[in-house]
């Protein structure tokens, strides 16, 4: 065996030990036959782009569309619940933050949270505002059937949150870019498992408007729930301030989806794709425990975060027990020796 092919193995070692046993000597002859007599000593590898479309193949493989071997269609509708969920979520805060933009810029006042009127400030907030609700377009071309169209979007979605750490970075801030960093961490899991998971074997399906629109319902259930909190007056409760947020409400609808799909006990999918959702929601709250919370009210706030994060990662960890024990068997691979437990 050459030194060239032993690396060609090597690399083909990214792929699921049953998917070599069928496979690799027939992908390892066509490599050498691509690149042909190569001496060992001018140390020959395999080129990145080659390695590149191993490790591509591995992860369409890996997480499967319909026809996959069982576990690994498993994975591969996890992965893209992932990105539905975390897509659908961040889209209902984008559109609630474009009503929040409405009522703002429509206001008299030559100054506020958006910036007075006519002033670059209010400019540059109008385009991040806009630029963050190309998220519920990449959540509405996923449930339409493009999931090619939704890709762009997702990533021009993904923009503010940059824009936002990168701005409090500059300005030397300490504690800030700490959550910020979580935050887009959050955001940016669900695009990359957009990426990974609508992959070219996965057939599009086209789904109803009323669940395409799901985000809509979401940002005016947000909307609705401020605006209840503060005619109610619960905003002078110190604990309720971290639940009127955007990430409070998740929290509270993550915990009520969570016992559901624990109660049913269906599939995999479900408990394994909330499971990593819910570390991504947990992530944000663990960065406000930096804080140097003081007096009544600050000991009040640690309390609440520290309630949210139990809740988050107790529920977290049954979901992904759960979703563990229920995954199918994996398939024994046959023939050469690579079969793996």
């Amino acid at each position: 065996m050459t030194l060239l092919e032993q690396r060609y193995r090597s690399v083909l070692r990214l792929l699921p030990a049953s998917y070599r046993a069928e496979r690799e000597e027939e992908m390892v002859d066509a490599f050498m036959e691509m690149y042909g007599d190569a001496p060992d000593e001018t140390s020959p590898r395999p080129p990145w782009g080659e390695i590149a479309s191993v490790l591509a193949l591995s992860v369409r493989i890996r997480l499967g569309a319909a026809g996959s071997a069982p576990r690994f269609l498993v994975w591969g509708q996890t992965v893209r619940l992932v990105a539905l969920v975390g897509l659908a979520f961040q889209a209902a805060v984008a559109l609630s933050g474009v009503g929040d933009l409405l009522r703002g810029v429509s206001a008299d006042s030559e100054s506020g949270y958006f910036g007075a009127p006519g002033s670059p400030e209010r400019l540059l907030a109008i385009v991040v505002t806009i630029i963050g609700a190309c998220t519920a377009v990449a959540f509405t071309a996923i449930m339409r059937g493009r999931p090619r169209a939704a890709k762009p979007a997702a990533l021009l979605g993904l923009l503010p949150a940059v824009y936002v750490l990168v701005r409090h970075v500059v300005a030397g801030e300490v504690i800030l870019p700490l959550e910020n960093s979580a935050q887009l961490a959050s955001a940016a899991v669900p695009v990359i498992a957009l990426f990974a998971g609508f992959h070219a074997d996965v057939s599009p399906v086209r789904r109803s408007w009323w669940l395409a629109l799901l985000p809509v319902g979401g940002a005016l259930a947000l909307q609705g729930w401020a605006q209840v909190s503060l005619t109610w007056g619960q905003v002078d409760s110190p604990w309720m301030y971290l639940w009127m947020d955007p990430a409070g409400a998740g929290i509270a609808v993550f915990a009520v989806i969570g016992v559901f799909v624990l109660a049913r006990r269906r599939s995999s999918s479900w408990p394994l794709a909330l499971s990593i959702y819910g570390v991504l929601l947990l992530l944000p709250r663990l960065s406000l425990l930096a804080y140097a919370h003081e007096g009544e009210v600050g000991r009040i706030l640690w309390a609440t975060v520290c309630g949210q994060c139990a809740l988050l990662g107790v529920l977290s960890t049954a979901l992904a027990f759960a979703g563990l024990r229920a995954l199918p068997p994996a398939r024994p691979a046959l023939g050469d020796g690579l079969v793996r437990p």
